[in-house]
């Protein structure tokens, strides 16, 4: 179950989440209350995107020029600013910059500040490296994680996050970046990521060591055919 689920369950016996205390980063039941609330509107804003986009979410994401669908469609319709004075969060690449723990695909990180503010606000997809920067463990599956990823890039103090993935990754980087899975688990194993982590470190090392590689060989399957595979496609293999 994940962290999503588990928070729904919690609170599942209220007609709503309890207001959200001022966020502590110490409190761990301040931390659990503000995920809960902030996922509870989540939850209210992906009820409009599936009306607007559809509930075809592979469909939604993986299309041709998804990086300007996001910041001219999108991003306006998510964040209604007249002005648009705050809906350029995803306008800059940060590909030469690309911090190598982002699992591949259209959402990545650069280098981020460390105040720990997108795990809380995506918690099901951005963990935290050995120096406290964010990055993307797990790409977005659904809407909900999709707008969660779309909240931790808005509210990240340096910008930090990038959508253009897919227009940087290919199927030889992507089985470049897959050859090194040993070397991505033995860091994520050490104190240190468990220390900006606690037991959170382990949905990426259970992700690694399960799913990831069909999602990986999916996402394959879009950069070379620009289409979402279906379950009769055949996967590239890695």
């Amino acid at each position: 179950m994940c962290l999503y689920e588990m928070l729904r369950a919690a609170f599942s016996r209220s007609e709503k989440a309890p207001p959200a205390p001022a966020y502590d980063p110490e409190s761990d039941s301040g931390r659990l209350a503000y995920i809960a609330n902030h996922l509870a509107e989540i939850e209210q804003a992906g009820a409009l995107f599936t009306k607007r986009y559809g509930t075809d979410f592979n469909d939604f994401l993986y299309r041709s020029g998804l990086a300007t669908f996001i910041r001219h469609e999108v991003v306006s319709f998510r964040y209604p600013d007249p002005d648009g004075r705050f809906q350029n969060f995803l306008d800059t690449s940060h590909w030469p910059e690309i911090n190598y723990l982002n699992f591949p695909g259209p959402f990545y990180t650069g280098n981020s500040d460390t105040c720990g503010t997108g795990e809380r606000e995506a918690p099901d997809n951005v963990l935290l490296t050995d120096h406290a920067e964010e990055y993307i463990f797990r790409q977005p599956q659904n809407f909900t994680e999709f707008l969660c990823v779309l909240s931790a890039a808005a509210v990240e103090v340096l910008g930090s996050y990038s959508c253009d993935g897919n227009d940087r990754w290919t199927y030889q980087l992507c089985r470049a970046w897959w050859q090194g899975k040993a070397a991505l688990i033995h860091r994520l194993s050490t104190p240190t990521f468990r220390k900006h982590n606690g037991s959170r470190v382990r949905l990426y090392l259970d992700y690694l060591n399960g799913p990831a590689e069909t999602d990986l060989r999916k996402y394959c399957y879009f950069l070379e055919n620009s289409r979402y595979p279906t379950a009769a496609d055949p996967l590239p293999p890695l």
